[in-house]
């Protein structure tokens, strides 16, 4: 009869079929699986889609390590965050950290976690590919050789210093924010390929465009979630590109990208010998490395290894020195002292810095240590995973051990040791003294639950880099300009961290760190 209700019926076969699937996963994600026993909430257990909501919808997106926070102070030091990986609280149980992130274990990285970075050194989830790229990589941002490029980075450093005297001489409100990452920019890219960006000559600071790469940065994590997101985007024709936003930004954001493809494919054709008076870039090292296979020296390889360096070493330097700056300004007696510091050991004849005396000033690096640490210049929460053998943890009452099985993946986010306060008592206090006055053996577990580089075989790679930057930055922009500098407008909200989109980013109607320069008397 027409409209009879037949149970053997394809579509209804199937919506069973589904119904009983979907069930069955469930029952198992949340009752069966190795990891059912570890404290979580239940939705976080069973799907994804929880820390997709908090990831990308939820206060505008980047709040997941905000919620994993607030489910540790409610389930306790280890907690179950979606259906595979397991977050230890680095505050509740610190020593962790480098039972995880040890030299001696040789983990992977979470694939899923680190898609959005491509294949890259960063990204590798083998640890055996990892060490032979990053074998290639570290003779270049060794010490000895990273100090060749001092005079590069005090050429740019200079430059940012002229272009905020500029300011000052027109009386203009400088988003200090943008000119840092305008900085960084050009200070990675010199290091990265041959033909680096010129951020620092843009009238604006690269408002607009610093703008649109925070965009791409929430991209990256959806695409986390949903791997056709990055395709998708390349495919936009740049017409459209133009329609959607007539300012060009994205359109320069997109031609920045593209600029990558262009410099890897010219490696390449130059089998990695640099142009003439030019020293060799990364793409050049990568090319002429022996420890890579052929397929590592391809341009789409090259391409993205770059791209990835200077994603690194821009927004998070950039951060680390918005949030110096800020506290500095804020703190008059801060600024004094470190202001007393450096005119001590200014050079008389050009009245600036080099790195060999900026390494020395115990209240300079204290001052850059703890924007550091309130910082935190990665945000995201570092994945491993064991693929070889379980990994036990014992709560620190000792009154339970979980036993998390060979792929299990294990999370801990720098942040939880940074605010830790028993480490580091009132720890959203910018107190640059507390490395300086601290008794030794409570300055040695500061030490030890310092970690902005994190620690062990995945450190990270640009570390020397970023120090040389900073220290140079900090140290020649300050003595020129310090005294002459005031906060306008601005307040702690509008340079902390808000969002996580693997770096630190403030708020999305924040206005950036405002400041007014005087002129000199």
């Amino acid at each position: 009869m027409e409209g009879e209700f037949n149970m053997f019926d394809p579509v209804v076969v199937s919506c069973v079929l589904f119904a009983v699937y979907f069930v069955a996963r469930c029952v198992h994600r949340l009752y069966l699986h190795p990891l059912a026993n570890v404290p979580g909430p239940k939705i976080a257990a069973l799907t994804s889609f929880h820390e997709l909501w908090y990831d990308c919808f939820q206060g505008g997106g980047g709040q997941h390590a905000f919620k994993i926070r607030e489910m540790h102070d409610i389930h306790g030091p280890i907690i179950r965050i979606n259906p595979w990986e397991v977050h230890i609280d680095g505050s509740a149980d610190p020593a962790f950290w480098h039972v995880l992130y040890s030299q001696s274990n040789k983990l992977d990285k979470d694939g899923w976690y680190y898609s959005g970075f491509g294949v890259s050194t960063v990204s590798t989830p083998s640890s055996d590919v990892h060490r032979m790229r990053r074998g290639a990589l570290s003779n270049y941002f060794s010490l000895s050789h990273v100090r060749k490029y001092e005079p590069m980075v005090q050429a740019q450093v200079s430059k940012l210093i002229a272009r905020l005297e500029k300011c000052s001489s027109n009386n203009e409100v400088i988003d200090l924010a943008n000119a840092y990452r305008c900085l960084t920019i050009d200070v990675v890219t010199s290091f990265a390929v041959p033909e680096p960006r010129k951020m620092l000559e843009l009238e604006d600071f690269g408002k607009g465009f610093n703008g649109t790469m925070r965009d791409f940065s929430k991209l990256l994590t959806l695409h986390r979630h949903f791997k056709v997101v990055m395709p998708l985007v390349k495919a936009v024709p740049d017409w459209l590109l133009l329609a959607m936003d007539s300012s060009g930004t994205a359109l320069q954001a997109v031609e920045f990208a593209r600029s990558f493809e262009n410099q890897a494919r010219l490696t390449v054709e130059r089998e990695g010998k640099p142009p003439s008076g030019q020293a060799p870039s990364i793409l050049d090292t990568i090319y002429g490395a022996p420890e890579l296979a052929q397929n590592d020296k391809m341009s789409s390889y090259m391409v993205q290894e770059s791209q990835n360096v200077v994603g690194a070493g821009t927004e998070t330097t950039a951060a680390t020195l918005t949030t110096l700056t800020y506290h500095l300004l804020y703190n008059r007696d801060i600024l004094n002292r470190l202001l007393k510091e450096l005119s001590a050991h200014a050079d008389i004849s050009t009245g600036s810095f080099q790195l060999r005396t900026t390494e020395q000033l115990p209240y300079l690096q204290a001052c850059i240590n703890e924007a550091l640490r309130i910082s935190n210049p990665v945000t995201g929460r570092l994945p491993r995973l064991n693929p070889r053998a379980p990994t036990t943890y014992t709560t620190l009452d000792g009154k339970t051990t979980y036993t998390l099985p060979p792929n299990t993946v294990m999370s801990m986010s720098m942040a939880d040791l940074h605010f830790n306060a028993s480490i580091f008592p009132s720890p959203r206090t910018f107190n640059p003294s507390r490395w300086l006055d601290s008794p030794p053996e409570h300055l040695k577990a500061m030490h030890r639950c310092f970690v902005p580089f994190s620690k062990g075989s995945r450190s990270c790679l640009g570390m020397e880099v970023a120090k040389m930057e900073m220290t140079l930055t900090v140290a020649n922009v300050f003595h020129r300009l310090g005294s002459r500098m005031q906060l306008w407008e601005t307040t702690e909200r509008d340079v902390k961290w808000a969002h996580d989109y693997f770096a630190p980013y403030i708020p999305v109607d924040s206005k950036g760190l405002r400041v007014k320069i005087g002129n000199t008397a």
